[in-house]
C-alpha cells in the first residue's frame, strides 16, 4: 500500500481472540472509516465461532476486503459470494498476488472479478 501511494489506512491490529477483534473494529466503524483489508486466520481446525464471525464481517462491512486464511479442513460453501480464501500455508508469491488484486486491480470486493474459490 505504501509503495503504491494508496490512500488507505495502514493501521495493523493483531488480535488473538474474537472479542479483541470486535473491540479493534468498533472505533473505525463508529467513525465511518471501515478498514480496507481484514486478514482472518481461521486456525486449524476452524471453529463454528470463527466461521460465523467472518460471515458477520462480510455482511456488516461489504466494502472491506476480508481475506480468510484457511486450511484444507475448512468447510467452504458452494457459493462463495464475496468471500476470498487463501489456503495455508501461504507462500510469498501467492500473498503478493492477493495484495496486487486487492489494492491495485479491484477497489472493493463488489468490483472484483476474482474467483477466490480457486486460490
Amino acid at each position: 500500500m505504501l509503495q503504491h501511494d494508496l490512500p488507505a489506512d495502514t493501521a495493523i491490529y493483531s488480535c488473538t481472540r474474537l472479542d479483541q477483534a470486535l473491540r479493534s473494529l468498533e472505533e473505525p466503524l463508529a467513525a465511518g472509516e471501515p478498514p480496507a483489508l481484514i486478514v482472518f486466520d481461521h486456525g486449524d481446525p476452524p471453529t463454528p465461532e470463527t466461521i460465523r464471525f467472518c460471515e458477520r464481517l462480510h455482511s456488516c462491512i461489504p466494502e472491506a476486503w476480508i481475506v480468510e486464511l484457511v486450511s484444507s479442513k475448512m468447510p467452504l460453501p458452494k457459493n462463495p459470494g464475496d468471500s476470498f480464501w487463501v489456503k495455508k500455508p501461504v507462500c510469498e508469491e501467492d500473498w503478493v498476488d492477493v495484495l496486487q488484486h486487492v489494492f491495485l486491480q479491484a477497489a472493493t470486493p463488489q468490483w472484483s472479478n476474482a474467483d477466490s474459490s480457486k486460490k
